[in-house]
C-alpha cells in the first residue's frame, strides 16, 4: 500500500511539472490532475482533493475552463469534468506549432532587415584550429592567395598544401628572407621596406610584444594571421575582411620575384 502511494505521489509530481512546462499554474495543474483523476467534480469536492484555499479554486476552475481544458455542468452545484484528453493535446499542438511559425516568420523578419555584420574575427588558440583553417582557405580559394611568412616551420608545415593551391590558382608566397625560398617548391618573392618593416622586422618604435609568424590572404575577401606573443601563437581568421582587396593590392604591387640559385651541370 504505501509503495502505490509512493508510485501515485511520483507520478502526479512528474504530471504537475510537464504542466508547469506548457503554461499551467501551479492551482491549475493540481486541479487539472485531480479532475483527470475523479473524471466529475464540484468545486468543494476538488477543494478537499487537492487542499488549494477555497478562495482559489473558483478562480482557478474558470481560467482553465477559458483555456478549454475543462467544462463545467450542472446547477446547484455545478460540477466540473476534463475536456476529452486527445482532442484537447490535438488542439493544444496545432496551436504550438502556428505558434511557433508565426515567431519563425518575425524571428526570419528581423533577420533580414538587421544587416550583416561587417566583418566577422574568429581566435584560433590551438594547433589544431590554425592547421586546419590555413589548410582549408588554401583548398577553398578560387581565384588568388597571398601568403607572407618568415618562418621556415611554418613553410615547411604547410608546403604540399601551397603547391597543390599553386597549381590551380595564382599564389603569391612572400618570404622575409630570400633563402626561405628553397623551403616550398613554388615561385617566392621578397617584398620592399614597407613589407619587411611592417610585417617582419617591426620599426623600434612600434614594437607591441608581438610578432607576426605567417599572414594569409585568399581571394582578396578574407584573411588570417598568426601571431607570436612570449612563445604563444594565437591565430586571428577574418571573414568577410573589408580590408583584404585593399592590403592585397598594395603588397602586389611592392613584391619582387627570388631569383633562385642555379644549380651546377
Amino acid at each position: 500500500m504505501l509503495l502505490k502511494l509512493v508510485a501515485n505521489t511520483m507520478i502526479e509530481d512528474a504530471l504537475l511539472t510537464q504542466l508547469n512546462e506548457i503554461g499551467m499554474s501551479e492551482y491549475e495543474a493540481r486541479v487539472y490532475v485531480s479532475l483527470s483523476a475523479l473524471r466529475v467534480a464540484s468545486a468543494r469536492e476538488i477543494h478537499e482533493q487537492t487542499k488549494i484555499p477555497r478562495g482559489r479554486i473558483y478562480e482557478t476552475l474558470d481560467s482553465l475552463s477559458k483555456k478549454k481544458f475543462i467544462v463545467s455542468s450542472g446547477k446547484a452545484p455545478v460540477r466540473y469534468s476534463p475536456v476529452d484528453v486527445t482532442a484537447t493535446f490535438e488542439r493544444l499542438k496545432r496551436e504550438s506549432v502556428k505558434s511557433l511559425e508565426g515567431l519563425h516568420e518575425r524571428l526570419k523578419t528581423l533577420e533580414t532587415e538587421t544587416p550583416a555584420p561587417l566583418m566577422q574575427g574568429y581566435k584560433l588558440y590551438t594547433d589544431w584550429t590554425r592547421d586546419n583553417q590555413i589548410r582549408m582557405m588554401l583548398k577553398r580559394a578560387k581565384s588568388e592567395i597571398i601568403l607572407l611568412c618568415n618562418d621556415e616551420e611554418f613553410l615547411s608545415r604547410y608546403g604540399s598544401d601551397i603547391s597543390r593551391a599553386a597549381k590551380r590558382i595564382d599564389v603569391y608566397l612572400i618570404v622575409g628572407r630570400p633563402e626561405l625560398a628553397g623551403s616550398v617548391p613554388v615561385k617566392c618573392y621578397i617584398g620592399g621596406k614597407d613589407i619587411e618593416s611592417s610585417f617582419f622586422c617591426q620599426d623600434t618604435g612600434e614594437k607591441t610584444g608581438l610578432s607576426m609568424k605567417l599572414l594569409l590572404l585568399a581571394d582578396r575577401a578574407e584573411s588570417l594571421s598568426v601571431m607570436e606573443d612570449t612563445g604563444r601563437l594565437t591565430g586571428i581568421f577574418i571573414s568577410p575582411d573589408i580590408y583584404a582587396g585593399y592590403l592585397s593590392r598594395k603588397i602586389i604591387q611592392d613584391i619582387q620575384p627570388v631569383d633562385r640559385p642555379r644549380t651546377r651541370t
